[in-house]
Order: C-alpha cells, then structure tokens, then sequence
C-alpha cells in the first residue's frame, strides 16, 4: 500500500503514497472562522469562539482551556463553573455545534537516517482527525502537528508506489479510506516554507 508524505516548503508538500517536489508552487487557502467549537480548537481559537458565542465573562476563566478540554466537560460541570442559565447555554452551545470526525488518518514523520528509532524500533503514527474532507483541514491538521503554520505549506503530494507524485486536491482527501496510513516526509522552501 502506498504511503502519502507530506514535504514542506513555501513550495509544495507531499504525501507518499508518496514525497514532495518543491518544483512547483500553490497557495493553501486559509478556512474561514469556523462557528463550531472543535476538539482540534487550540486554547486562542477556543478563546475566539466564546467570545464570539458571547461567552466574555468566562473568557479569562478559560483562557487556557482548548476545544477538547472544553467539550469534555459535562453538563453539571459547567453548571457548578458558570452558574445554572451559563452553564447549561455553554453546554447547549458547544454540543450543538460539536461536529464528529469525517474521516481520521494517521501519519508517521519519515525518520532521517541520523535520528535513534523509538524504544521498541516500531514507528510512531499520529491520528489526524478531519472535521472536513478538504485539502485545508488536511494541511490544517498535519501543521498543527508539526508545530508550523498553515501558510507554510504550500503543497501537498502523494507519492504513488510507482514514484509519480500527485497533487493532492480536496477529491482527493474526499477519496481517502477511513483509518489509512501515510508517512509523512517534509522539504523545506525557500523563506521558512514547506
């Protein structure tokens, strides 16, 4: 089975099935302000989405809290924090608007040659959890993992087993198996991109 891999650089990146050519060169676009509170909201997006749901008064409160901290608080849980008519707003709000994973992948960074294995030698895959089946969420998540930004990947590719290296477009994620594995590799650009 191939693997995708992820190559970054402010050109593009890759997935092999596959690598990633930094011959060519492709805007990421950024997604809009999302109206759903999801568990991949880091602590500044979760800050947002209570302001924006008029949720100030507890936004010092729960300044370091992200989407997940928050959304597996119960319904008594945040009744006893912010009170009986805010606590169970909060509730009704974040449930209503909490969406379930549309597709999970797991990644694994290629190791460079230089690098010590893992304690017992076996790779170490992550799970990517994609709220959208999108090249944006896709290259959200696999940022968010790496600790860089969404604008620094410029291109995504999946490398098939014959070598060729394949844009990956939103068809594509669409077109993802559930639960399937890639190895992710990374080619720096110019200018701190991937």
């Amino acid at each position: 089975m191939p693997s995708p891999v992820y190559h970054s650089s402010p050109t593009p990146c890759c997935f092999p099935d596959g690598n990633c050519c930094p011959s060519q060169q492709a805007e990421v676009l950024m997604p809009g302000c999302s109206d759903h509170l999801l568990p991949s909201s880091s602590p500044q997006d979760t800050l947002q989405w209570l302001l924006r749901h008029r949720f100030s008064p507890f936004s010092r409160l729960f300044s370091s809290f992200s989407g997940a901290d928050l959304l597996r608080m119960s319904r008594e849980d945040l009744i006893q924090i912010c009170g009986p008519a805010d606590g169970i707003r909060l509730f009704n709000t974040m449930k209503g608007r909490s969406i379930r994973p549309r597709l999970t992948i797991y990644v694994c960074q290629q190791q460079s040659r230089s690098q010590a294995t893992k304690p017992g030698g076996g790779d170490v895959y992550h799970a990517l959890y994609l709220e959208e089946r999108t090249l944006t969420d896709l290259s959200e998540k696999v940022a968010m993992l790496f600790n860089i930004t969404p604008q620094q990947i410029t291109h995504i590719y999946r490398q098939k087993s014959t070598g060729i290296h394949i844009l990956v477009s939103d068809q594509m994620v669409q077109n993802f198996r559930e639960e399937t594995s890639f190895i992710i590799s990374s080619v720096r650009g110019n200018y701190g991109s991937f």
